[in-house]
């Protein structure tokens, strides 16, 4: 009897593309990424990369095998979440920001000509993954680190850095970490496992002393009048406009109206009212807070709050409409995870999320023809 082994499996040929923008049919290519890199999600945010969105693709045939967004940045934009200059030399490591806190921080002390212009892959809603078929290949992940090190090299990059790189694709980190890239902690992100099947099933997840906090919580606001409900979102929504604008201005921002309406109209024109969750606090018919989220599939995430500061009332809505209220509806909705994304890591925690590490990984590329 004769066997024989079966030999290595053929690769199909690669190339490696940029191209100006989304390429077509982007969310038919997506795999198994995170929502927040589907086209819809994309839009609401791309204005964040520099130089214009950019498709960084390694493709199989007419299939992306492993894509990722970004743009090509020239200068430092002093942006503390979005310029990787401001996150690799330590001047986002603020109690404010907070982000690569703990460091190591490569471009401490670096002229800003030694390392721009920058390849800077990131996709622009605080979450960066490999898109495309081949996400979870190790071959193919190195394929691309490889195509878009060359690809910076030949247009005059100093440097490739990558941000807000999620952990759970252990393939990619490996193929950064094989071309040489330094990884570095970058800022933690939250979500929120519905295990429960009521409310008295999620206040069991929490700590004694935070069970105690939420009814308290929830006895105050209802004693106070106030009434917590959701809705959909409307063609009009100068409410929701006025307390966003109030919380950019408490937290040292510019408030822009305009701004803010437009993003609530893109939400509505693209993503559907079917898939916005409006929860929100009233009392005699006055807004307090509220919370928006946006549904993918069986996901709620978070995507902008507000409070109205001016009423010391709204102080106790604030983790009701955020918290309390969409795990009581969860379950009943079928939505098995809520992602609420970055920053006040303690108050998430407390209540119900689990933490995740999200990565920077960053290199130096010689215009020679030399990677270091």
């Amino acid at each position: 009897m004769t066997t024989t082994t079966p030999g290595p499996v053929a690769r199909t040929a690669t190339r490696f593309e940029v191209r100006e923008g989304l390429p077509a049919g982007w969310d038919a290519h997506m795999g198994d990424a995170p929502a927040s890199l589907s086209a819809r999600w994309i839009g609401l945010a791309q204005a964040r990369i520099p130089g214009g969105l950019r498709t960084f693709g390694l493709y199989e045939d007419d299939r992306i095998a492993v894509a990722f967004c970004g743009g090509v940045q020239d200068a430092p934009t002093g942006h503390p979440r979005f310029d990787p200059y401001a996150v690799l030399s330590g001047a986002s490591a603020t109690d404010d920001v907070a982000l690569a806190a703990r460091g190591p921080h490569p471009w401490k002390g670096a002229d800003p000509a030694e390392v721009f212009p920058c390849c800077l892959v990131m996709f622009p809603n605080y979450e960066t993954a490999p898109a495309g078929h081949g996400a979870r290949d190790h071959a193919l992940a190195g394929r691309f680190v490889a195509g878009l090190d060359a690809w910076a090299r030949d247009n005059g990059a100093r440097s490739v850095a990558y941000l807000y790189l999620r952990p759970d694709y252990p393939e990619f980190a490996g193929a950064l970490r094989e071309a040489g890239y330094t990884t570095i902690p970058m800022v933690e992100r939250c979500d929120m496992r519905v295990t429960w099947t009521d409310f008295d099933g999620y206040l069991a997840t929490l700590s004694r002393n935070r069970r105690t906090a939420a009814r308290r919580e929830l006895r105050e606001t209802r004693e106070r009048g106030i009434v917590v409900a959701e809705r959909r979102v409307t063609d009009e929504e100068p409410e929701l406009v006025r307390l966003r604008c109030n919380l950019i201005a408490k937290y040292g921002g510019t408030p822009d109206p305009e701004r803010e309406a437009f993003s609530l109209r893109y939400l509505r024109d693209h993503f559907g009212a079917g898939d916005l969750l409006l929860i929100e606090a009233r009392r005699d018919g006055d807004l307090l807070a509220f919370s928006l989220f946006i549904r993918d599939g069986a996901s709620w995430s978070v995507l902008m709050n507000g409070t109205d500061y001016d009423d010391p009332d709204a102080s106790f809505t604030y983790f009701t409409t955020m918290f309390y209220r969409p795990a009581q509806l969860a379950p009943a909705a079928g939505v098995r995870t809520i992602g609420y994304g970055i920053g006040t890591i303690d108050a998430k925690r407390s209540r119900g999320c689990r933490t995740s590490t999200l990565q920077a990984a960053v290199r130096a590329i010689d215009p020679m023809g030399v990677t270091t």
